[in-house]
């Protein structure tokens, strides 16, 4: 089944988001220090459940969800984030970047689901994938 591939991929992106966002959370600096504060943790909160919900579909699907720091790592392609000091611009400029990604992949998980005819995991993606549309439209206009 392709789509407990890409389930996977997913859930790994989604580990390595959640902990970059936190990151920016903890770190942003500058006069809209609450505003990205507040709306970083509002992500972060989000793609705890999104890592959820993608793990119980794996094993709902008979597999086994990455389980270790170390599989999520060797997994993963949205990119940790090291630095420690943010202005708002760039952790939106990056967060918009990583919607992006990941609206792909989860536009990817539907397709693939639609094909082994998988109406669970399709409505998972799809639901992630109308989230993400409308997330990507208003950082760009925030950023606009």
């Amino acid at each position: 089944m392709e789509q407990i591939k890409i389930l996977k991929q997913l859930q790994a992106d989604s580990l390595v988001f959640f902990t970059k966002t936190h990151n920016y959370h903890w770190n942003v600096r500058g006069k809209d220090f609450p505003q990205v504060h507040a709306a970083t943790e509002d992500i972060y909160n989000q793609f705890a459940k999104i890592f959820d919900a993608l793990a119980e579909r794996i094993i709902q699907l008979g597999d086994t969800p990455c389980v270790t720091l170390k599989e999520v790592l060797d997994k993963a392609k949205i990119k940790e984030e090291s630095k420690t000091s943010f202005k708002s611009k760039e952790i939106l400029e990056s967060v918009l970047e990583d919607y992006k990604y990941f609206l792909k992949g989860f536009k990817k998980l539907s397709e693939a689901a639609a094909k082994d005819n998988d109406t669970t995991t399709q409505g998972l993606a799809d639901s992630q994938v109308a989230h993400l549309e409308k997330a990507i439209w208003m950082l760009n206009s925030q950023l606009a």
